[in-house]
């Protein structure tokens, strides 16, 4: 008998602050749902997707953190490069990309808003690019801690109907009052 081949080993995958794990950003930012991406992923076998839904629209929150993990690295890279004709392009053009992407996930409510308080930036300094990945990586982060509320104050909900009310409080009775023959 031969031996077994060894599989090949994927990249290291980094933790970050918040715990969550990244790889080295590689590919474009239009094939999200795509294995290769190298966006963040979290760590331990696949599981099947969760979809977030309420009436009207639906979220994909892993399709949500690869796109804010995607964007917190274009941010971090953009702190480190020099503002180069070429890198700020660049760095446009994946703004625009990223907006894409979010324009394409996001429920026309969400993306109105997020539309409304990040203004596209067309031409503009690193600077100004910098500060829009980061309003964009804010807006996502707080949408990120609405929604796990909400799926909190949900499940809360349903631990009440599962025990049910409370026994209703009775008044005391004369013959609950203690006797005062007794100490």
């Amino acid at each position: 008998m031969g031996k077994a081949r060894a599989a090949p080993k994927a990249p290291r995958a980094r933790s970050n602050d918040s715990g969550v794990f990244e790889r080295p950003i590689r590919g474009n930012l239009g094939s999200m749902d795509d294995e290769t991406s190298g966006s963040p992923r979290p760590a331990g076998p696949a599981e099947p997707k969760d979809v977030v839904s309420a009436p009207g629209f639906s979220l994909d929150p892993q399709r949500l953190l690869r796109i804010a993990g995607v964007t917190r690295e274009v941010l971090d890279e953009a702190r480190r490069i020099r503002p180069e004709p070429g890198a700020v392009d660049h760095l446009r053009r994946v703004h625009a990309q990223i907006r894409e992407v979010l324009k394409d996930s996001l429920p026309d409510p969400l993306y109105q808003e997020l539309d409304e308080l990040t203004p596209a930036v067309r031409d503009g300094s690193l600077e100004e690019l910098s500060l829009a990945h980061a309003e964009i990586l804010g807006w996502l982060e707080g949408l990120f801690q609405g929604t796990q509320l909400a799926l909190q104050m949900q499940a809360a909900q349903a631990l009440d109907r599962v025990r049910g009310p409370l026994p209703a409080r009775r008044e005391p009775s004369e013959r609950d009052e203690p006797d005062s023959r007794y100490l």
